[in-house]
């Protein structure tokens, strides 16, 4: 039998034909290989409590272009022999009116997982998508393609949200967010935690996935909102940079590209670009794989965080030149989409918030008039792994947004588990240095530990407000208490982004929005909105 067989309506039959016709034509195409093989029979599919026997990890679809996406599934096998998986893609749901499908071997070298890139597809569409094995259909995902790079559409809507571990709290975030009506979820990393000093082969990492998958909250949230995702370091192991053991890194790279729906290319390279027509682009990041090791925390603040103090070393390490976490590749590459894109809207997706985060400013307007050799930005900030860490990368990327005279550039971020919104300048301690990018950072989707548990409620609200006011005026809001996701909804006028905060110790809890902020075009800096407007 050919190992890949695929199969696409025949001509001048129009975009679709009957799954019978499919069927009929597959069997033709794999006719060699395929007797006794009963997935390709034309019968009913059964489904529902038997996909869960052959398909544990549900379904997924991502990365959407205007005639393609990739869908992804697991298949359980019991023995080392590959295994033969058929895969469709219908204009319906009852995935009667097929317009792609195929044949597709999956084996143990990829841990039986399966990912197909979906091609000839029609632009700014949702499809839906089945796998079969042996007569047993997965559970019906939808997909969904983006308009065409030439086309003006006139909305995109996407969730944004990072930080899934496995806790005492339910994934009621997930059940939330599948009911937002979005275009897709931008998974921001820290989609797995790994044991830092157990995970260490393939199957180890692979392990981890299949673990993670098994909540039926997260598999009902992929089947029906495509994923654009990135890594973060829960993926690999805590704090992990580019001097990490090589075999190691290599490990958690082929485990995370066989569970995501994320086309793996030969060297490795996340970074890529999502186009909405000329409405948006969106640029992610990866700020780990590259990234030079971060600067050690040297501080506490009121015992309760870490922190990095410019003044005792090495934290003045925050400011030397050269420290990277994109690579010169990616920074270039970076720079160069930021400048050249067509697109209105820019939207960087960083695994890790880029605004500044002091707790203590050393940097003020008073302080600087004193002492003219001041050390620039310099504080105590959070220690968090963050873009702080490498200030001098920061400032050139924020300098060459204001040369090039690029606008309207948003940042998605998580990794904090903390809520905050941020204007972003070359220079946030100079109050004449413009405005060049807007910063939304999502709070975490499960919590662990809650903050209640670290401090009580008034200590955290007292921290907020000191936190506020180390870094004003561009820190616009920042929340330590709260879990959930981020909506972010953009019209060629404005983009608005809430907050969405949930109750993740209640399994019946709902979704509600805690902070409401608007950017209108050409317009630098973020506008606060009464947050009990509902709608956009």
């Amino acid at each position: 039998m050919k190992k890949n067989a695929e199969v696409s309506p025949p001509p001048g039959s129009g975009r679709t034909m009957p799954r019978r016709v499919f069927l009929k034509r597959l069997s033709t195409l794999v006719a060699a290989g395929a007797a006794g093989r009963s997935f390709l029979a034309a019968g009913p599919v059964l489904a529902d409590s038997t996909a869960a026997s052959f398909f544990p990890d549900g379904i997924k679809s991502g990365d959407p272009k205007p005639r393609s996406a990739i869908i992804w599934t697991r298949v359980a096998a019991n023995g080392p022999e590959p295994l033969s998986v058929l895969w469709s893609v219908a204009e319906d749901d009852a995935m009667q009116n097929v317009v792609r499908g195929g044949v597709q071997e999956v084996n143990a070298s990829t841990g039986h997982n399966l990912q197909v890139e979906v091609r000839g597809l029609r632009p700014n569409r949702w499809y839906h998508y089945r796998f079969e094995v042996e007569g047993v259909g997965s559970v019906i995902g939808r997909l969904r393609t983006a308009p065409t790079r030439q086309s003006s559409p006139e909305h995109l809507r996407y969730a944004f949200a990072s930080c899934q571990q496995q806790t005492q709290s339910y994934y009621v975030a997930h059940r939330a967010i599948a009911k937002e009506n979005v275009d897709f979820l931008l998974h921001l990393g820290d989609y797995v935690y790994v044991n830092d000093s157990a995970t260490l082969t393939v199957e180890d990492y692979r392990s981890v996935y299949r673990r993670f998958h098994s909540n039926p909250e997260l598999q009902a949230l992929h089947a029906k909102v495509p994923l654009v995702a990135v890594w973060d370091d829960g993926e690999f192991y805590n704090g992990v940079d580019s001097t990490g053991d090589p075999q190691r890194l290599a490990n958690a790279r082929q485990a995370w590209f066989e569970a995501m729906p994320v086309k793996r290319d030969t060297d490795d390279r996340t970074y890529r670009s999502i186009r909405w027509g000329n409405l948006t682009e969106m640029l992610l990041l990866d700020t780990r794989q590259y990234r030079d090791p971060e600067v050690p925390a040297n501080a506490t603040f009121a015992g309760l965080l870490d922190a990095q103090d410019t003044t005792i070393a090495p934290g003045e390490q925050m400011f030397a030149p050269g420290r990277t976490t994109l690579g010169e590749a990616q920074l270039q590459w970076l720079k160069e989409s930021l400048a050249t894109t067509r697109a209105k809207w820019k939207i960087i997706g960083s695994s890790y918030d880029m605004a500044p985060w002091k707790l203590v400013d050393f940097d003020t307007p008073e302080l600087r008039a004193e002492n003219p050799d001041l050390q620039k930005n310099g504080g105590i900030y959070v220690s968090n792994e963050a873009w702080d860490d490498y200030q001098d990368e920061r400032r050139k990327l924020m300098r060459h947004i204001e040369s090039e005279n690029v606008s309207n550039v948003l940042v998605s971020a998580g990794h904090t588990h903390i809520y905050k919104a941020s204007n972003i300048h070359p220079d946030s301690d100079d109050a004449s240095s413009p405005i060049t990018a807007m910063e939304f950072v999502t709070g975490s989707l499960t919590a662990d530990p809650l903050p209640t548990e670290i401090a009580p409620i008034e200590l955290l609200q007292l921290a907020e407000a000191i936190m506020l006011e180390a870094n004003s005026p561009y820190l616009r809001h920042i929340d330590l208490l709260h879990q959930g996701y981020a909506i972010v909804d953009i019209t060629p006028d404005r983009t608005i982004v809430e907050f969405r905060i949930i109750d993740t110790l209640d399994p019946d809890a709902e979704a509600s929005t805690m902070g409401r902020f608007m950017v209108l075009d050409g317009l630098p800096g973020i506008i606060t909105l009464d947050p009990n407007i509902p709608g956009c």
